[in-house]
């Protein structure tokens, strides 16, 4: 008996070791397209529902221009991307003072039906993005064999 329990604890942590390091080395080391928000992004707030005939994404944006907006919308998935730069320069008593910052938000979701993604509309008001997107019609996902 005392020796199924060692083997079951030693088993826990291995699992447990494998989730912190697959964790870890999920993240990019590297700013990539899909950049994570421990590097400066930060993630959206966003509400996602369907009706009938579209998916429609509402998310936080606040204090961006919508030009720096940049959306990419495939049949399954939706990308938000908002690069904001920020410079300044102060000089006072011969003493010259330069800052930038650089930093955003970044979010990618598999939406949960297919969609036509040339068919997408936004609107960016008050700080929210509002996303609506029309289902793309469903298929049937197999068919009936008969077998011989």
């Amino acid at each position: 008996m005392f020796w199924m329990d060692v083997f079951d604890e030693m088993r826990r942590m291995q699992r447990e070791i494998n989730r912190m390091f697959g964790d870890f080395f999920a993240r990019p080391m590297f700013v990539t397209p899909r950049t994570p928000t421990w590097m400066g992004w930060r993630e959206p707030l966003i509400d996602l529902w369907e009706d009938e005939e579209n998916v429609t994404l509402r998310a936080e944006l606040p204090g961006v221009d919508k030009e720096d907006i940049k959306l990419n919308v495939t049949e399954d998935s939706l990308e938000i991307k908002v690069l904001r730069k920020k410079e300044s320069k102060a000089e006072t008593a011969g003493v010259q003072q330069m800052e930038r910052s650089y930093g955003g938000f970044y979010r990618y979701l598999q939406l949960p039906c297919r969609v036509i993604p040339e068919k997408a509309t936004a609107t960016y008001n008050n700080g929210i993005l509002e996303i609506k997107i029309p289902k793309a019609e469903k298929t049937k996902r197999g068919f009936e064999v008969k077998v011989q």
